[in-house]
């Protein structure tokens, strides 16, 4: 008889099947045990109890120890300008929501490279995923942005990170997405 096993929180689910019918107390026991080790590895969006309106203060004092030039947008994530070569400028988002893998709380830095109004062309694809295998730190994601299609450039760290990490990360992240911008529409709107 085969006991499916839903996570609370969790897009995913675990199937088991028991070599007997009966669930005796150490069936069960490993049951509750397993139950407990995958909740502990379910992705919770908005960790920070809810939809922040004002930035995570974490995020806020590396970027004043920095002295970078930020603003919070309305769902409280911090929008920076970062210049690049050649008089160009590159927006990233510093996200205050987390999420958690475990004991992990994961913070998303990202910056867009590309978009379109329709799904994106064969080569476009390709491009965005032989440039994934490439990479050090982070990966393009594709979405859906109200009426078009946008390639972000993500990268996910601590969310307690320290102030060289986040630097180096939110520096990744923007050369990343300026250089794939560059690239494919020779335009810096981003």
């Amino acid at each position: 008889m085969p006991v499916r096993l839903v996570v609370a929180g969790s897009r995913a689910s675990v199937s088991w099947a028991l070599v007997h019918t009966r669930c005796n107390t150490m069936n069960q026991m490993l049951l509750s045990v397993m139950a407990i080790m995958l909740s502990g590895l379910t992705t919770c969006a908005g960790a920070q109890v809810g939809a922040l309106k004002t930035g995570d203060p974490r995020v806020e004092k590396l970027l004043e120890e920095s002295d970078l030039k930020y603003r919070v947008d309305k769902d409280g994530d911090f929008r920076i300008g970062n210049k690049m070569e050649g008089d160009r400028t590159q927006i990233a988002f510093i996200l205050s929501n987390t999420s958690e893998l475990g004991s992990l709380e994961i913070r998303q830095i990202w910056s867009v490279g590309y978009h379109s109004k329709s799904p994106f062309s064969e080569s476009v694809a390709n491009r965005l995923l032989e440039q994934n295998s490439k990479v050090k730190l982070g990966a393009w994601q594709v979405r859906k942005m109200g009426e078009d299609y946008v390639a972000v450039f993500v990268a996910q760290i601590a969310a307690d990170t320290d102030k060289l990490s986040l630097l180096v990360t939110l520096h990744a992240v923007t050369t990343t997405a300026d250089e794939m911008e560059k690239e494919l529409t020779g335009k810096d709107d981003f």
